[in-house]
């Protein structure tokens, strides 16, 4: 069913249970979406990353273009729109899986990638970026995306002057403009355009009079709560996570993080109890415990933040970071099963490295001794 139809279904029986003095609540934690619309072409041509199902459409078409190209000489072309984590993550993981085998640009408005994370974590990912060859077209926004083909047809002058396409794939172009004055612009192509910047939550498609219930909404469509993550008007509605409007004690709105969400979720269980037993309900307090990166198969950066100034990266890093996320599982059981996972894939990684390598030094000594 559509989240959004569920969603009003709930509201309704949150009213019925309300007039009939019933201890139902009701929990808004819808996520957000990617915010395509606002790039013509995007919606047509980009493929968001925020979602399951949106990392295993990334993989199935890179993996098809990697078929495609075998055995060619072929540059496979990608283009990631956004320069936050979300963005330098899939850069980072997307060059070390292409290699030499394909070309990789990252786009961003900013002058900088990662603007809001410490700086450690920062200089890690442009070390990491940097070694990998990633183009990083900073200062640029996206003006539209369109086809090579439609170019072509209409024999649109481009700097572009020739567009190789695989067999099958279409092909795109990127205009990218500059976000200062006395800049060039900048034409890309790109086999795979990949989509990391803008969100937005799915509260303002609800209509009002498809609900019992008017949620006040701010500017980006999170629904304003109180400290306690109930719903301003609303006590039997919790929001949190990117649904959620909640202001710290210098009254900006806290931001869309796991990290932030994770906390909540820990005080609005707290207090949906609280709430149908009568208990007082809990202020919800942000407590920052530092910032993760994802820079590959074996590399991350983390910087904690009880320890000022300190860094871990790279396969350090990476442990680290894994680490972190077997805390944050709920029970023994899951950690359980997601450490041993973990241990069989770095297992059969190892193997299929020393497989490789073993390959490659037989190769090498018998085309010596020919």
């Amino acid at each position: 069913m559509d989240p959004m139809h569920l969603l009003v279904e709930e509201l309704f029986i949150l009213k019925v249970a309300f007039i009939s003095n019933m201890t139902a609540r009701l929990v808004l934690a819808l996520g957000a979406e990617a915010k395509l619309e606002v790039v013509p072409g995007a919606v047509e041509f980009a493929i968001p990353f925020s979602t399951l199902e949106d990392a295993r459409k990334v993989n199935n078409r890179l993996t098809i273009l990697e078929r495609k190209t075998f055995g060619k000489d072929y540059q496979i072309s990608v283009a990631i729109v956004g320069c936050g984590y979300s963005g330098v993550e899939l850069a980072a993981t997307v060059a070390e899986r292409l290699q030499n085998k394909g070309v990789v640009r990252a786009i961003n408005v900013e002058t900088t990638i990662c603007p809001t994370a410490p700086p450690g974590n920062r200089e890690a990912a442009l070390k990491v970026l940097s070694s990998r060859k990633v183009e990083l077209l900073l200062g640029y926004f996206v003006n539209c995306i369109r086809r090579a083909s439609e170019l072509e047809s209409t024999n649109t002058p481009t700097e572009v002057e020739s567009v190789e396409t695989v067999p099958g794939f279409e092909k795109y172009i990127l205009e990218l403009q500059p976000a200062e004055r006395g800049v060039q612009r900048k034409i890309i192509e790109a086999d795979l355009v990949l989509w990391t910047v803008g969100s937005k939550p799915p509260l303002p498609h609800l209509e009002y009079s498809d609900v019992p219930f008017v949620i006040p909404l701010n500017a980006r469509g999170q629904a304003e709560t109180d400290e306690t993550l109930r719903v301003k008007g609303h006590p039997r509605i919790f929001a949190l996570g990117d649904s959620s409007a909640l202001r710290d004690s210098t009254g900006r709105i806290l931001p869309a993080t796991a990290q932030v969400a994770f906390q909540q979720a820990d005080f609005t269980g707290w207090n949906l109890w609280a709430a149908i037993n009568g208990r007082p309900l809990l202020p919800f307090r942000f407590q920052n415990l530092g910032e993760m990166i994802t820079l590959g198969r074996s590399d991350a950066a983390i910087t904690p933040s009880f320890i000022e100034g300190l860094t871990l990266e790279g396969p350090v890093g990476h442990t680290a970071r894994k680490i972190a996320y077997l805390m944050r599982l709920p029970t023994d059981e899951h950690r359980l099963k997601v450490g041993i996972s973990w241990l069989t894939k770095s297992a059969v990684e190892s193997v299929s490295l020393l497989q490789s390598t073993l390959s490659k030094v037989l190769s090498d000594s018998s085309a010596r001794s020919d």
